[in-house]
């Protein structure tokens, strides 16, 4: 239903471990955030998760935490529900999506258990995405997410007639970036696990909606160029930081074909890239060489040039 091998693009190099790192270190595009001391963030997410109920009366009380995380519930803090929708598309669609695919994947390569393995890969990649995203949320962030949108996402995407749904009517594909290892900075760099959504809800196939979501949010239309090519633009804000919310705008240009990327630039984006592209393997040298590249500019007018082949991490300097 969400695994379709690919020869070219994303989807090609499509594995559990590969989209699992970039769901892991998703929120180190905020400012702030990142694995740096991870152990000791991890070890907080596991508190608070051991104890749910003392961390929410422990922070700001229940009223709280389903106003900013659930409900929109009061309404003298509406501001602090923004967090709400994110939630919603990246955590139980985008994260359930994530899930199903995994198990397909694993059905696909004979892994045993394969809807197990899915699931304990799924929740697995959500504990350490929360780690990831210390110390910019709050201590109850993680209790949503955990313990409430990720399981509501297994639990809509386990059904196959409600995935089918899902599928014909919102058409999500999932588009992380090509992660790489920064030799220079010892860091990660082009960080992030993306979604595009292209509801059929309105219009002909020719010109659709289009939204890509992760911390860079666009929004515009996604036109039909060829037998299975689509290119798809949007603009609309990439978050800088979360305390305080702070957004910048941004756009960018995305070709796709059989909803495999092969190619984006993003335009004043997240984690301080002005410009951020990605050519996907087997693009440029040929499905016998799948070698995908990425090429960023941060706000400094420093360049960074990565490059990945067969393994799940790259190198870039």
């Amino acid at each position: 239903m969400f695994y379709r091998p690919a020869a070219i693009g994303s989807q090609a190099t499509f594995d559990p471990l590969r989209s699992g790192a970039q769901y892991v270190l998703d929120g180190a595009q905020i400012g702030d955030a990142g694995t740096g001391d991870f152990s000791a963030k991890l070890k907080a997410v596991w508190d608070h998760l051991r104890e749910p109920v003392h961390t929410i009366e422990h922070d700001e009380g229940w009223r709280d935490f389903v106003n900013s995380e659930l409900l929109p519930i009061d309404p003298d803090h509406f501001g602090d529900s923004r967090a709400i929708l994110p939630n919603v598309f990246l955590h139980t669609v985008g994260g359930g999506m994530l899930y199903r695919k995994y198990a397909e994947w694993f059905e696909a390569h004979d892994v045993p258990l394969p809807w197990l393995s899915a699931g304990l890969v799924a929740m697995a990649t959500e504990v350490l995405g929360e780690a990831s995203e210390k110390p910019v949320t709050d201590d109850t962030d993680e209790i949503a997410d955990v313990l409430i949108y990720r399981p509501l996402g297994l639990w809509l995407f386990q059904d196959p007639a409600r995935a089918c749904w899902v599928r014909d009517h919102l058409r999500p594909v999932d588009w992380p970036y090509q992660l790489v290892w920064d030799v220079d900075d010892g860091e990660f760099a082009n960080v992030g696990m993306n979604y595009a959504l292209r509801p059929t809800l309105f219009g002909g196939d020719d010109t659709l909606p289009f939204v890509h979501l992760g911390i860079t949010n666009l929004f515009g239309l996604s036109h039909r160029v060829g037998c299975g090519d689509r290119l798809s633009w949007g603009a609309g804000t990439a978050t800088v930081t979360v305390k305080p919310v702070e957004l910048r705008w941004s756009a960018g240009v995305f070709y796709d074909r059989d909803d495999s990327l092969l190619a984006s630039l993003i335009v004043n984006g997240a984690d301080g890239y002005a410009v951020r592209a990605n050519v996907y393997p087997g693009v440029l040298f040929g499905s016998t060489v799948p070698i995908g590249l990425f090429v960023g500019v941060d706000d400094d007018g420093r360049g960074t040039i990565g490059a990945q082949w067969v393994l799940p991490i790259g190198v870039a300097r």
